[in-house]
């Protein structure tokens, strides 16, 4: 046994003699590093160019250099022409909200979309090229095949270090890693979707002379198409997945702000951060999902450009043509026309669009007279505006609850004149939506209507504006109604025949919600400091008269004037729920709003019975008074955010209203939306 045991050194049997045999690994990888970073500088160089021009050009000089809103109208126009106005509007409005939280904030969503795009459009470049070859080639399907499955496997920390040793810390390090980590599903579904094409439409197309490229231009990409879209799609949340490692690098990001948040246990901007984080995730995530239900903008565009010497082509494309026949075996069946409009519908039409005309014009009256609503509470500097008046966009004014009413009166205006006039348009559009926004606009403005003033304000009352809107408002409601529950509507698939019990339960969140909400915190002052109020203010005056007049001395009414200042000293920290007289009290009025809104889900599952319409017309109650006490918290929070001393802040139970609101608009959007104007048959020609 002796070549079992060294004569000076422990056995083979003894586990220290690993420390006597172990493979230098390590001393080899250093030694490699060492020689690569001292030869091949100009390699490591050329391959971090294109990652430092792509995050130099497009973030630095780009999204970070141009103003805020022309980011976010940058990404409206590139969702609308991918996708649809809808996804469209809900980016736009995502990226607002990212920008609102404030600069620094908004700073980090631009070299977050921009990071992203550039892991993307690399993974891109790479990740297809090898996909398809991996899909027409089996041999190089065999090799990818165990490189991906490790690219996959190995954890994210392991091939950091590589890059971090080549290229060292920073935003470029990180790009590479992101794209190691998110490439593997762009290269898998190309694979995919290229060996899913029929082998028979390959070959036919080949039987026809075709080369291979053309193979590939003209058959294998097109039918691959939703394969690879979908791995874009999954390419591009994996990479958002990294971007908390990749702020380890240094990439910055959203990422970093979470990581900061974490280090100093800042709650405060861990919310806010995470905040963005999610919007910015869902917003990149719809754009670059495939699209269905109908071309988008691009795809009409396109279209549109290949026939444009031949226009007669689009009258054989159902996205130019809705009325194209489509073939049933031996007979050519109509699709449908859509049901005209009568002469009343027209007329309810019209009355639902002069209402919210209306609406628009209260946008040039007052909104507030002699103080002002909102800021008499968050600013100090707004007490005394007895005999001033201010208009809809004026910060002391209508202020976010004006731009509500712009938004949803505009809405309402163009589906009127989409209706009447027989275009296409999207689903958001139609006359059930445009009943929604009016009652939505309805229940914010009458919110604003009766919320209480500061009692720093003893003397507001509000303008001609508001009772202008509310009456323009409640016009677009019931010629709305009206409008809609004699209209030729139904549901595009047969309801179930049975309570749905989705619709009851959300509308039972949003119920807790909003009585969580009421009791909760809707203002919070934590200013201190003298409030001069105008009793206050008139002892004060007394005193100096008194003074003056000499029936007080002058160092008695000095002291008699610190103590009533005292008197007037304001706690530190001040909590104002929703239903406590001395806020806005705007907590029971959006409790009001979701009780009915809960009916309406109620109505919408069927428990009061399975007739169409009456679900039908119940969501909608649902979906408008659910929008409005949304629109009503939007407003509020909004409105204190434009304007505001420091340490004076909207609480959460305004955030917890704007919850239960869309909690309210989900709980029977399912219902809603699936109803659409119904359609004439011609009869069946041989």
């Amino acid at each position: 046994m002796s070549f079992l045991r060294a004569d000076d050194g422990p056995g083979i049997l003894d586990d220290a003699v690993l420390d006597e045999f172990n493979i230098p690994f390590g001393s080899w990888i250093e030694e490699a590093v060492n020689w690569i970073t001292l030869n091949m500088g100009g390699v490591l160089d050329a391959i971090a160019w294109p990652f430092e021009f792509l995050l130099e050009n497009l973030v630095d000089r780009f999204l970070i250099a141009i103003p805020w809103l022309v980011v976010v109208a940058i990404m409206f126009v590139i969702a609308w022409l991918v996708r649809n106005f809808t996804v469209a509007l809900g980016s736009a409005a995502g990226l607002i909200i990212c920008g609102l939280l404030g600069n620094e904030f908004w700073v980090q969503t631009a070299r977050t979309i921009g990071f992203i795009l550039v892991a993307v459009i690399v993974c891109i470049i790479i990740g297809i090229p090898l996909g398809v070859l991996s899909g027409r080639v089996d041999s190089v399907w065999q090799v990818m095949r165990p490189t991906l499955d490790a690219m996959q496997v190995i954890h994210s920390f392991v091939y950091l270090l590589p890059f971090v040793y080549f290229w060292g810390v920073g935003r470029v390090s990180a790009t590479m890693a992101t794209m190691v980590f998110a490439l593997p599903p762009l290269i898998r579904l190309t694979n995919l979707g290229i060996r899913q094409v029929p082998e028979d439409v390959v070959e036919a197309s080949r039987a026809y002379g075709a080369r291979e490229m053309r193979v590939l231009r003209d058959v294998q990409l097109p039918l691959a198409r939703p394969a690879i879209m979908t791995g874009i799609n999954q390419t591009l949340l994996l990479a958002f997945s990294m971007l908390g490692i990749a702020a380890i690098l240094g990439a910055g990001g959203m990422g970093a702000l979470l990581f900061r948040a974490l280090g100093q246990q800042d709650v405060n901007l861990a919310a806010s951060a995470g905040l963005g984080f999610f919007l910015l995730a869902v917003i990149l995530d719809r754009i670059s999902q495939t699209q269905t239900g109908g071309a988008g903008l691009f795809s009409r565009m396109t279209t549109a450009w290949r026939a444009r010497r031949e226009p007669e082509l689009l009258l054989e494309n159902p996205d130019f043509n809705p009325t194209l026949a489509t073939s049933n075996g031996d007979e050519e069946v109509a699709e449908g026309q859509v049901a005209p409009l009568g002469s009343r519908e027209r007329l309810l039409a019209g009355l639902m669009g002069l209402g919210a005309v209306v609406s628009l014009l209260s946008l040039a009256m007052p909104w507030a007279s002699n103080g002002s609503l909102f800021t008499g509470y968050s600013r100090l500097d707004d007490v005394g505006l007895d005999g001033s008046s201010f208009g809809a966009f004026d910060a002391e004014g209508g202020s976010w609850f004006a731009y509500i009413v712009v938004v949803g009166a505009l809405m309402v205006v163009a589906t009127v004149g989409l209706v009447v006039t027989g275009r296409r348009r999207a689903r958001v559009f139609n006359p059930d939506i445009a009943l929604v926004i009016a009652i939505a606009m309805t229940v914010t403005v009458l919110g604003y209507f009766v919320a209480s003033p500061s009692e720093l304000s003893p003397t507001y009352s509000s303008g001609a504006g508001v009772l202008v809107a509310l009456t323009g408002s409640l016009l677009s409601v019931i010629s709305g109604a009206v409008w809609i529950a004699t209209a030729p509507y139904g549901p595009r698939r047969p309801l179930r025949q049975r309570i749905g019990l989705s619709q009851i339960v959300v509308a039972a969140f949003a119920l807790g919600m909003a009585v969580i909400s009421m009791v909760s915190m809707w203002q919070l002052d934590e200013r201190g400091g003298v409030v001069m109020t105008p009793e206050i203010e008139a002892e004060i005056d007394e005193v100096k008269r008194m003074a003056e007049a000499g029936e007080m001395d002058m160092g008695v009414a000095a002291t008699e004037i610190q103590v009533i200042r005292a008197k007037a000293q304001r706690a530190e920290r001040i909590v104002i729920s929703g239903n406590d007289p001395s806020g806005v009290q705007l907590g029971p009025w959006a409790l009001g709003a979701i009780v009915v809104a809960g009916v309406g889900a109620i109505g919408a599952s069927g428990a009061a019975g399975f007739s169409n319409r009456r679900r039908w017309m119940s969501g909608i109650i649902a979906m408008g008074f659910g929008a409005g006490v949304a629109g009503l918290s939007i407003g509020f929070i909004g409105t204190l955010a434009r304007a505001t001393d420091n340490n004076y802040y909207s609480g959460v139970g305004a955030m917890l209203a704007l919850i239960a609101g869309t909690l309210a608009v989900a709980s029977a959007k399912s219902i809603v939306t699936v109803f659409e104007r119904s359609k004439v048959y011609d009869e069946a020609v041989s």
